[in-house]
């Protein structure tokens, strides 16, 4: 059986990822080995071929205002603060503000895949919109996790969240990039790097 994965993302500068590296490090010693190496926001994803997508990596200009985003464990309920989610053990990043000013660019990004759901691809899904997913997650939020799991981050994600919106300014997003990777066997576990 061959499973096929599609990935649209938007991948974070090298600059602004160092910056980020750097802040983690720096101001909350934590090990460079737990900050992701390949930030970026994951615009779409789906299970499925989709006749006529052609995968395309082009150079885009993105900004998104750090004071824009919120920090989350990524997991299901993440967004809000659960004692059985420890941020220090699990995926951590954050997500877009529902008002920020990045949000209709993204959107504009994510359409572009919406037109290849055809009726052969969804089956009897209901069609992706720009805040529902047809595939994964069933509402879309843009994320970026920026820490892998067992980094020792503070339970409390404001304690991250507030100086990073205070410090890092605009965050700056250089590449847009479609992949199609088609693998047999079982669906591997997402890698962010």
């Amino acid at each position: 059986m061959i499973n096929v994965d599609v990935w649209a993302q938007l991948y974070l500068c090298d600059k602004d990822r160092l910056r980020i590296r750097d802040f983690f490090t720096s101001r909350f010693k934590i090990k460079s080995r737990h900050v992701i190496k390949k930030m970026h926001i994951s615009v779409y994803y789906s299970r499925r071929p989709m006749p006529g997508l052609k995968p395309i990596t082009e150079s885009v200009s993105v900004t998104l205002p750090s004071a824009e985003t919120r920090f989350m464990v990524m997991a299901p309920g993440g967004e809000n603060p659960r004692p059985e989610l420890l941020a220090s053990e699990k995926l951590v990043g954050f997500r877009v503000h529902k008002k920020s000013s990045a949000l209709p660019v993204i959107f504009l990004y994510r359409e572009r895949l919406l037109e290849f759901e055809t009726e052969e691809v969804l089956g009897r899904r209901a069609p992706s919109t720009y805040k529902t997913s047809a595939f994964g997650a069933r509402y879309y939020q843009p994320h970026m996790a920026i820490l892998e799991p067992g980094s020792g981050v503070n339970q409390d994600l404001s304690v991250i969240g507030v100086p990073f919106r205070e410090e890092m300014g605009d965050l700056t997003f250089d590449r847009f990039e479609i992949k199609i990777v088609q693998r047999e066997g079982e669906r591997p576990k997402w890698n962010p790097n």
